[in-house]
């Protein structure tokens, strides 16, 4: 089978950088020789409440002349909503406090822990009682499939492998933070304004958290074998 780097072309749609409440939009690609195109978010920390946006804008040429939105190629992500990795830090937790991810609740009791009922000990300082907390996360049957908990101190940092990770109902001793979260948007050629001429598109980001973020742009489909940018290995 042909390698990835021989069907797809990949390029820095926007390069990382700082983006506070802003946003930002790279370099037009053209769309000639493609059918396909995606464009990958990646993001950085990112507050309660905040938000990062990618979306493909289009345009006539790589200078952006006449450049305007393509239509319904965005997506938002938002912190601790289907995020790729985040962090727990608790304080202090008491009895009856609780946690849920990705649907599944997990309850501080005083003195046991009860994976069958999702229940963790909290009768040690806020490092054993984090300690509790992951392991419970990280069990085999009661756990959150496709999360990996790893507990640091009073620190639980989780770590997305399959799916993504969404926290709701977080107890004020159980304090949920975003530290990296991926979003994508994919359009065919048909979707540009061909009647009037635009052939090429951009990734824009924007963000209402103070984060550093950046996106890949794939095109696909080519007609022809792509060349890269810079060095590469195929085994």
């Amino acid at each position: 089978m042909k390698a990835l780097l021989k069907r797809a072309k990949f390029d820095i749609g926007v390069a990382p950088q700082a983006l506070n409440n802003t946003n930002a939009t790279g370099a037009y690609f053209s769309m000639t020789y493609y059918r396909k195109v995606l464009a990958v978010l990646s993001a950085g920390a990112m507050a309660a409440g905040k938000t990062a946006k990618i979306e493909l804008l289009q345009a006539k040429d790589a200078n952006g002349t006449e450049a305007k939105a393509l239509t319904g190629a965005e997506v938002t992500v938002t912190a601790n909503t289907s995020i790729a990795a985040a962090t727990l830090t608790l304080a202090t937790v008491a009895a009856g406090n609780a946690i849920t991810i990705n649907g599944l609740t997990f309850t501080a009791h005083a003195t046991e822990t009860t994976p069958e009922e999702r229940k963790f000990s909290i009768d040690g300082d806020d490092s054993a009682d984090a300690a509790a907390l992951a392991g419970l996360i990280n069990h085999a049957i009661y756990g959150v499939p496709g999360i990996i908990a790893v507990a640091n101190a009073a620190v639980i940092t989780l770590t997305a492998i399959e799916k993504g990770i969404t926290i709701t109902d977080a107890a004020a001793a159980i304090t949920p933070a975003t530290v990296r979260a991926v979003a994508y948007v994919e359009a065919d050629v048909s979707h540009l304004d061909i009647n009037n001429d635009y052939t090429h598109v951009a990734v824009k980001l924007t963000t209402t958290a103070n984060t550093v973020a950046a996106a890949t742009l794939i095109r696909g489909d080519g007609r022809f074998e792509p060349e890269q940018v810079g060095p590469q290995t195929v085994l």
